[in-house]
């Protein structure tokens, strides 16, 4: 594989793929604040983006996401404080800011995409069941 071109495959077309993150939700368990969790964002992003597919991000509702707080290594409890590749994420301002204004799921052209990825955490366990056009 060339470092000038890493879609060896389909050279001037590069692979799509769509992740869906959870808009923000409240448990009915706990009554807590939950959102979508970073690594399940992040990991596959870098990964795809390291492979030189492009990476669009969605959300059932659109508009801005949160993330559980725990998610982030930054948080105090230091639940996620070993991982490094949410923090370089969370580090540069242009990815960081793609949780900002997510694009609403049905708005995804399926046969534009070559994989839809959808990103677990504490929020879809409340929101995506209800979630149609996500289905």
């Amino acid at each position: 594989m060339s470092v000038r071109n890493v879609n060896a495959v389909r050279p001037g077309a590069p692979k799509r793929v769509a992740i869906v993150i959870a808009n923000p939700a409240v448990s009915t368990t706990t009554g807590w604040p939950v959102g979508f969790w970073w690594s399940e964002l992040t990991h596959p992003y870098y990964c795809f983006r390291q492979a030189g597919y492009e990476v669009a991000i969605f959300s059932p509702d659109g508009g801005r996401c949160e993330a559980d707080g725990m998610s982030d290594p930054r948080d105090a409890s230091g639940y996620s404080a070993g991982d490094l590749i949410t923090m370089g994420y969370l580090a540069t301002p242009a990815l960081a800011g793609l949780t900002a204004e997510t694009a609403v799921v049905s708005s995804i052209d399926v046969a534009g995409f070559d994989a839809i990825v959808v990103a677990g955490g504490q929020a879809p366990m409340f929101t995506f069941e209800r979630a149609t056009d996500l289905h």
